[in-house]
């Protein structure tokens, strides 16, 4: 079953305790300003979260974003990916943190941010993070930003496909892979009229 969260402007919060499993879907798209705090936490033995993120900034748009995954029971598992679109003069400032409690052994727990900058007004800042307490774990984070490939560009072009149009090719090609992990074709759906409009 997959919890999807819609966020809207100005403060928002969100906490989830896992005692069993949760798959959450969080679209942040068509915000003048938001700050944005999700919280998910691991209290039962073997319980696991898979939490993905598409932020789509525009204009002068303000997105914050600070995720915390904490485990609190052994054998928990956490899988967290972020992707984010900016374009114009958008702003997305990305915290991330993993936290292990000691009496949580045998944790798996991930953690990706993956910008794409469409424009090179638009600003992205990525701060993944670790505390870790107990010493039989396994917890990897990363961050990565790119730009639009300018030689992507010019072989659809060569293709006859507008550089527009080849632009929104990318951008949808890099949201699909964040999309490929949800297994609802229903929230699919309805994600992609929501980032269209």
């Amino acid at each position: 079953m997959y919890k999807f969260v819609q966020v809207r402007d100005g403060e928002n919060s969100f906490h989830f305790v896992v005692k069993t499993n949760l798959a959450l879907v969080l679209v942040a798209v068509g915000l003048k300003k938001a700050n944005v705090r999700v919280s998910v936490r691991l209290s039962a033995p073997g319980a696991t979260a898979m939490v993905t993120g598409i932020v789509l900034g525009r204009d002068d748009e303000e997105i914050a974003l600070h995720t915390t995954q904490i485990h609190a029971a052994p054998d928990t598992t956490s899988d967290l990916l972020v992707k984010s679109v900016l374009s114009g003069h958008a702003r997305f400032l990305y915290h991330g943190e993993i936290c292990v409690e000691k009496k949580a052994q045998k944790t798996n727990a991930y953690q990706r941010n993956e910008n794409l900058l469409v424009s090179e007004h638009a600003y992205v800042e990525s701060r993944p993070s670790l505390e870790i307490l107990a010493n039989d774990v396994r917890c990897t984070h990363g961050a990565a930003t790119s730009s639009i490939d300018e030689d992507e560009l010019w072989y659809l072009a060569s293709r006859g496909i507008s550089q527009k149009a080849g632009v929104k090719i990318i951008t949808e090609g890099f949201i699909q892979r964040a999309l490929d992990r949800i297994g609802d074709n229903s929230i699919i759906s309805d994600i992609w009229q929501i980032l269209s409009r």
